[in-house]
């Protein structure tokens, strides 16, 4: 058989082939501290606390892995060997100033009842500020520590001492500044002239050792930010206009659209808005904002873009593409909506609000069997999963759809169906869908007494509305009443303060019922009046033409 055991070493290995004794303590003390770390995140903290001591053995002046492992020490083997391990790692590394303050913060947060260990945190503590007085955060530290143990006179001391430091590094007077917001807090509405004028000497010091151009610029934000948070907010923005007119930095421009809009220079900020979205197209967060902007301002087909881009690069979900579908039927792009609403049935096909949108959009193309077939899908799948969707307005509009189609019956049923379920408070959408049904009787010449009734209903819910008083004038023309016709139609025509082209109508409805009394001067009196408001309805034209022609008959 094969001989497969390995050769006897019998002279010695050169010295780079040897490992030597230091190598191999680091070795044991990585894998020491690979297991540690498997048993803790086990859970088997004891055994984890084992390693980490083997760990320290070797490196007692790591800082951070000293005050872990006391922490770990204090809970199973007690305070005093906690406090040794710590010690140790101040005197492995004097010029540590971490292994100090972890000291400090281990005896504050675990107190003893002996007087002499509260004294030795802060005696501590004490000679840390002393032996680094030129770093930033040993005297942040200090200052929170003392007011946390109500020690305010002795926080006050060290940022005080600390100010007078001859430093001119801006991240030193940057940590003094967030400190210091502890000591003076600017909340204080008493003292806040005060406490703000001593918190912004450290800001004020951080600014003027920064470096010009783009060096200083993570500082200058970092100022500007702190005006902002403030309330300082002139202050804040003239930091700003210079961050983004010597750097353009981009947050600096953010932060001035925040500062235009709440000073209310809404044209400002909208071109500073604009300009970011141009120069940071992916930044979903700042497409978003110029959506909000634009809706504000109702110019919703501008929205419209930016909202589509937050979508693609950002992604959406159900609520985005609503609110995308919004803003196309408020934009008049019913194609479009269209098209989306035919997407997002696909996407989410349990969701009615998308039916709903292609129904609004084809209505407005005058697709009108389209428009009533999204209106029947979209409230059979709202019955059984959105049921807070088929309320009275969703009725009232199904209905609307129906009687444009041609099929006043359905329309009814669906009118009625919004009556029913409108809510008593909402007594201007009950009288508004009672006047409509009993208007849309009226121009078919059916169920007259009925619509006299939803008539005079919304009337009582809402006295002194011209198109309500006109519909019961425009009732008692079909029953033949003439006098009372003109009588409530006059007091439609005293109710408008300023006609507008669509008030075109009452004018003509008064110009038909004195034709109907054969008082032609009246007549062509209230003819020529309507069309002289210039109305957009075809068929009202129409009528206010072949009125007039009838008029110049012989």
């Amino acid at each position: 058989m094969a001989d497969l055991s390995l050769p006897k070493i019998t002279t010695q290995l050169p010295d780079d082939l040897q490992i030597r004794a230091s190598a191999t303590r680091i070795a044991e003390a990585l894998a020491h501290y690979s297991t540690a770390l498997q048993f803790e995140k086990s859970g088997k903290m004891r055994e984890a606390l084992t390693h980490f001591l083997a760990v320290l053995e070797v490196d007692p002046a790591n800082p951070e892995l000293a005050a872990h492992t006391a922490e770990l020490a204090y809970h199973y083997q007690g305070r005093k060997e906690a406090v040794t391990l710590l010690d140790k790692a101040v005197t492995a590394r004097p010029d540590a100033p971490e292994a100090y303050l972890n000291l400090v913060r281990f005896l504050t947060t675990y107190t003893s009842e002996e007087p002499f260990e509260a004294n030795r945190a802060r005696q501590i503590l004490a000679d840390t500020v002393k032996r680094f007085p030129d770093l930033a955060d040993v005297c942040s530290f200090a200052c929170l520590s003392y007011l946390s143990q109500n020690m305010r006179t002795e926080a006050i001391a060290v940022i005080e001492q600390a100010s007078k430091q001859d430093i001119k590094e801006p991240a030193f007077w940057l940590e003094l500044g967030r400190a210091a917001q502890q000591i003076w807090p600017l909340a204080q509405v008493e003292m806040k002239e005060d406490h703000t004028r001593r918190v912004n000497a450290f800001f004020e010091k951080a600014l003027s050792h920064a470096e010009t151009g783009k060096k200083g610029e993570t500082t200058r934000l970092e100022v500007a930010q702190y005006y902002l948070l403030t309330n300082q907010l002139d202050t804040a923005r003239t930091l700003c206009e210079q961050i983004a007119t010597t750097t353009g930095n981009l947050q600096a421009r953010k932060m001035l659209f925040r500062l235009y809009e709440a000073a209310g220079e809404k044209d400002k900020s909208l071109a500073t808005l604009e300009k970011i979205v141009r120069d940071a197209p992916t930044d979903v967060e700042q497409q978003r904002l110029l959506v909000t902007a634009y809706e504000s301002r109702e110019q919703f087909a501008k929205a419209v873009p930016h909202l589509e881009a937050a979508i693609q690069v950002g992604g959406g979900d159900a609520g985005d593409y609503q609110a995308l579908g919004e803003l196309l039927l408020r934009s008049q792009l019913f194609e479009k909506l269209i098209q989306l609403s035919e997407r997002c049935v696909k996407l989410y096909p349990d969701n009615p609000i998308f039916h709903v949108h292609a129904a609004l959009a084809h209505r407005s193309m005058q697709h009108w069997e389209k428009a009533i077939q999204s209106f029947e899908r979209a409230s059979e799948l709202a019955e059984t999963t959105q049921a807070e969707l088929v309320n009275h307005r969703f009725y009232f509009q199904y209905g609307l759809t129906l009687e444009r189609g041609g099929r006043p019956d359905d329309a009814a049923k669906m009118f009625e169906k919004s009556i029913t379920l409108t809510p008593k408070e909402e007594l201007e959408d009950a009288s508004n869908t009672m006047n409509y049904l009993g208007y849309m009787w009226l121009e078919l010449e059916r169920h007259l007494d009925k619509a006299g009734e939803l008539i005079r209903k919304a009337n009582e819910l809402q006295p002194d509305k011209s198109a309500y008083v006109d519909s019961l004038g425009w009732w008692y023309f079909k029953k033949g009443d003439y006098p009372n016709a003109i009588k409530e139609l006059q007091r439609a025509l005293t109710l408008l303060k300023n006609p507008e082209p669509d008030d075109a109508e009452i004018i003509e409805h008064m110009a038909q019922v004195y034709l109907k009394m054969d008082d032609k001067a009246k007549a062509r009196e209230f003819f020529e009046k309507a069309g002289s408001l210039k109305p957009t309805d075809l068929k009202l034209i129409k009528r206010i033409d072949e009125g007039l022609k009838k008029l110049s008959l012989p």
